[in-house]
């Protein structure tokens, strides 16, 4: 009987294990629970090297796209071999230069406690802050670590500005004499990679994937000009809900990682963490591909990429991007003869490049798009920037072309936010 009992026990056990499981609706946010929305993003790049920090307070100002009455901060350590432990970190509206508004100063926490140790790859989230913050105004965060501290995951342009401190000065109204950080690694800043805000106007988030056109590259630093932050203007300007972030990283390309470390992962590797994974975005902006052109040296070369692959990656965007909701929308690559970088320009690869704007405008499989190529070309000679729009190199524009780029959006695409 015993036996009986047990073989009987058991085919009961395999029984309930065997029956399916009701799979349970997606989460839905409850009236009262806080929806965040994603206002300032720093895409996180390799650094490319084994620096660190020891004892020291870094301030990193970032200009926000939305506002609200609370904050989130989001570090990372995704390029980082070893945990990284972070031992305090402050959070305050920015007065000027490094001086912040000491009665809004708020420290950050994670679970609770004022220091957190990232995982080797991995990100966190803090605590929600309770923080009155503004749209297109600044916020400064302020990272201490005891260290040693690797700085492995950075992102290589500065749209804001860096400050340095010895010892832990994150509550400090002003860091006396700061001025750009010099910790080795240039322009480029660690850790921080998104601010996101709740209880505001955004009902969403925008996002503006591309290189270094959309990164910032050669514009003047810390005054909100580069083309996402222009057009954000716009959209609040015209009474539309919607924050857009920037998630540009410059040398990016579509098909291959960096030619170093700093221009981070190929597009199609980075589109599911830069786009896909943000909260609450409703859409994406994407200007990448000149740098498939430009980095590789023709054909026969190894990273070489036809107009035709490079089609094939841009639509890979915009059918992930379709699959999860999102509307999706490109602009036509800018031209670059003449650029002072050596190998970069070929008439073959102008006639790649003319190729795929072609595709870009008559192909219809984004659900729109943004002639950035004619709001920057010079009209009788399209394959040039216009001078007032150039930076210098013949490849970037400057501050004014990055506002001709944003000018040149049709905000009608966002009017269905206003509803």
């Amino acid at each position: 009987m015993k036996i009986v009992s047990i073989v009987a026990a058991l085919v009961c056990v395999a029984g309930l294990q065997a029956m399916p499981v009701a799979a349970k609706a997606p989460r839905q946010p409850s009236a009262n629970q806080a929806v965040w929305i994603p206002a300032w993003y720093a895409a996180p790049e390799p650094a490319g090297s084994a620096l660190q920090i020891k004892d020291t307070t870094l301030r990193q100002i970032v200009r926000v796209s939305a506002g609200g009455s609370a904050v989130r901060v989001r570090l990372s350590n995704a390029y980082g071999s070893q945990p990284l432990r972070l031992d305090e970190i402050h959070v305050a509206r920015r007065v000027s230069g490094s001086r912040i508004d000491v009665a809004s100063d708020r420290a950050v926490t994670f679970n609770g406690k004022a220091s957190v140790t990232l995982a080797p790859g991995a990100y966190v989230l803090s605590d929600p802050i309770a923080l009155d913050v503004t749209a297109d105004r600044d916020l400064a965060v302020s990272v201490y670590a005891a260290g040693p501290a690797a700085l492995s995951t950075v992102h290589d342009i500065q749209r804001g500005v860096l400050y340095t401190a010895p010892g832990r000065m994150t509550d400090a109204a002003e860091f006396t004499g700061a001025s750009s950080a010099d910790i080795g690694l240039g322009q480029a800043f660690p850790w921080i990679a998104e601010i996101e805000v709740s209880g505001g106007e955004a009902k969403s988030a925008v996002i503006a994937f591309g290189d270094s056109i959309t990164d910032g590259y050669g514009l003047t630093p810390d005054r909100g000009g580069t083309w996402p932050e222009v057009f954000g203007r716009r959209l609040r300007e015209a009474g539309i809900p919607l924050s857009v972030v920037n998630s540009g990283i410059s040398g990016n390309r579509v098909l291959h990682h960096g030619q170093w470390a700093r221009f981070g992962d190929n597009g199609l590797a980075r589109f599911d963490r830069d786009v896909l994974a943000q909260p609450n975005v409703s859409a994406v902006i994407v200007l990448i591909g000149i740098n498939d052109l430009g980095h590789a040296q023709g054909p026969g070369s190894l990273d070489y990429v036809s107009a035709e692959d490079i089609i094939d990656g841009l639509s890979q965007m915009a059918a992930r991007a379709h699959e999860r909701g999102l509307s999706i929308y490109a602009g036509t690559l800018t031209p670059f003869e003449g650029t002072v970088f050596s190998g970069y320009y070929s008439d073959e690869k102008e006639a790649r490049r003319v190729a795929i704007n072609t595709w870009l405008r008559t192909s219809h499989t984004f659900d729109g798009v943004f002639d950035f190529d004619l709001a920057v070309r010079q009209p009788d000679a399209p394959t040039k920037l216009r001078p007032e729009f150039d930076v210098g190199d013949h490849l970037h524009p400057n501050d004014a072309g990055a506002a001709a780029m944003a000018n040149a959006i049709p905000l009608g695409f966002f009017d269905g936010a206003k509803r």
